[in-house]
């Protein structure tokens, strides 16, 4: 698999749900989700947050590739990150790694006055199979 199956459009769906202008709504949005469906894992909740839930059929068979301990990372830091009392905004990038791998880089950084999470996924390299 490569970084195409979790860019794109899901790239730029968590981009916006997580951006400044939206990041309080979504937080609030989140805690109401774990309320009715119960507590949060990577991608739960990305059918119900995004208008064309049609695009994401696919996306425990596509989520199912992401090794589980760079799941229960990405877990771990969306979770606390929107359950928190005042949650940064996130920035999701999804690349190819340089080799068969998945990789995962979490740092904050700031930009245009705001500090964010930043959740650099690597997937594994295309040209390598």
């Amino acid at each position: 698999m490569s970084g195409l199956v979790y860019g794109g459009k899901f790239e730029a769906l968590m981009n916006e749900l997580s951006s400044p202008e939206n990041v309080a709504a979504t937080a609030a949005k989140f805690r109401a989700l774990e309320q009715q469906h119960g507590a949060y894992s990577f991608g739960k909740f990305v059918k119900l947050t995004t208008p064309q839930a049609s695009e994401y059929s696919n996306w425990e068979t596509h989520a199912g590739g992401i090794p589980e301990s760079i799941q229960n990372r990405l877990t771990e830091i969306i979770s606390t990150n929107f359950r928190s009392a005042a949650p940064m905004p996130m920035r999701l990038k999804v690349g190819d790694n340089i080799d068969a791998t998945h990789d995962l880089y979490v740092r904050t950084f700031a930009y245009n006055g705001h500090i964010y999470i930043g959740l650099h996924m690597l997937c594994p390299n295309p040209d390598l199979k």
